[in-house]
């Protein structure tokens, strides 16, 4: 019999639906103008190249890494499987053309095949409960030879994993 974390998955949305209201708040957690979101830019656009380009963001939060990819006129189709996350990130970025809120799984993110130039999220990967399956959809929405994004940071800004992966030319 294949076990599945269903229940772990329920816990994991609400956790985060309940620290919605005070995610920003946390060290770490909030990108505010000036250096750091300097920094965060220059760092997403060596990455991923200069905008426009069509990127999905994974696990959105409050969106606050939506802001950097708005500031670099990426369009952004930004996920998260919690309605209470999305409603801070809608409410940061009402009016703006550029994004699209989804409520949605980034294990399972139902997007169309390639259709998108970047991947990117933050503070995702750790709270996977099928990772593999996670990958193979992210790379799944990937266009061929495009890039994907993860960066988890632990404690007071150490990052426990941060990489950039590529998908080879040709799928």
């Amino acid at each position: 019999m294949e076990m599945r974390n269903y229940h772990l998955k329920k816990d994991i949305r609400e956790y985060w639906s309940k620290r919605s209201a005070t995610f920003d708040l946390a060290f770490g957690h909030r990108i505010p103008p000036g250096p750091e979101l300097d920094a965060w830019a220059a760092a997403v656009d060596s990455a991923i190249g200069p905008g426009p380009q069509k990127v999905l963001e994974l696990a959105c939060g409050t969106g606050e890494v939506t802001n950097v990819l708005l500031s670099l006129d990426h369009e952004v189709t930004a996920l998260d499987f919690s309605e209470a996350m999305l409603g801070v990130a809608r409410a940061k970025h009402a009016g703006n053309a550029r994004v699209r809120f989804v409520l949605a799984d980034a294990e399972r993110t139902m997007e169309p095949d390639d259709s998108y130039d970047a991947v990117i999220c933050r503070h995702l990967v750790w709270t996977l409960t099928e990772p593999e399956q996670a990958l193979a959809d992210w790379f799944r929405v990937l266009k061929p030879a495009e890039s994907c994004s993860s960066s988890t940071v632990t404690g007071r800004n150490r990052r426990a994993s941060d990489g950039w992966l590529r998908w080879p030319s040709g799928g």
